[in-house]
């Protein structure tokens, strides 16, 4: 019911995820993002939210991708009907798609990016996204934007094959104020978004932005 893509930006350590969905709410069950630890997306025909907190705490205890992967639906009874897509601080990615989850569905692992989806309207949206998202990056669209068209990119494709209803994106990096914008319910939501964030590349936001503390300047005003 979701296509997602995580990716992280090697020349400041940011790591994003972009998500959408044919049901409501997409950003309150498939993100989990933490700076310098990694990026997991909880997803499927029936979505086991715990994966990304418990993940994260094993990827910060010292677990690399693939052991927190396997770790989580070794001990999940229902992970046939479960998708995971998670990548870690240095670039590395790992996923689960299990057998349940309705057609089409399927994951890419590629150096610093997952993506995957499931109900899914044809078998070239997940490759469509990582192009897109590629594309983006060549063409010197900076990394957030470059997300954006990752998830644009798959809607056009053909996304969830129910039709988008809300979508998200959220960037995080080391000593940084995140990127956290969510469309819960819209008939456009992948439109509703890229308006989103373009208010927040004007300059009045900008500049309240810029001003805000961050762990390396904490006194800022």
């Amino acid at each position: 019911m979701t296509y997602s893509l995580i990716a992280k930006d090697p020349q400041t350590n940011a790591l994003g995820l972009v998500t959408a969905t044919g049901n409501l709410a997409v950003g309150g069950f498939v993100p989990h993002l933490r700076a310098g630890v990694g990026a997991i997306a909880t997803q499927g025909f029936s979505t086991n939210y715990w994966y990304g907190g418990n993940g994260l705490k094993q990827l910060e205890n010292g677990e690399n991708a693939d052991s927190v992967v396997k770790n989580l639906t070794d001990a999940d009874k229902g992970r046939d009907y479960r998708q995971m897509l998670l990548l870690d601080a240095k670039g590395n990615g790992a996923a689960w798609t299990g057998h349940a989850n309705t057609a089409h569905h399927a994951h890419i692992i590629a150096p610093n990016l997952v993506a995957g989806g499931n109900i899914l309207a044809n078998d070239e949206v997940i490759p469509t996204m990582k192009s897109g998202f590629e594309q983006a990056l060549k063409n010197g669209v900076p990394f957030s934007r470059a997300l954006l068209c990752a998830l644009k990119a798959a809607f056009e494709a053909g996304g969830d094959k129910r039709g988008t209803s809300s979508a998200v994106i959220k960037v995080v990096a080391p000593n940084a104020l995140p990127l956290d914008l969510r469309v819960d319910d819209h008939p456009q939501p992948i439109t509703e978004l890229h308006r989103l964030y373009d208010m927040t590349q004007q300059s009045d936001y900008q500049s309240f932005f810029v001003r805000l503390p961050t762990p390396d300047h904490p006194h800022q005003h």
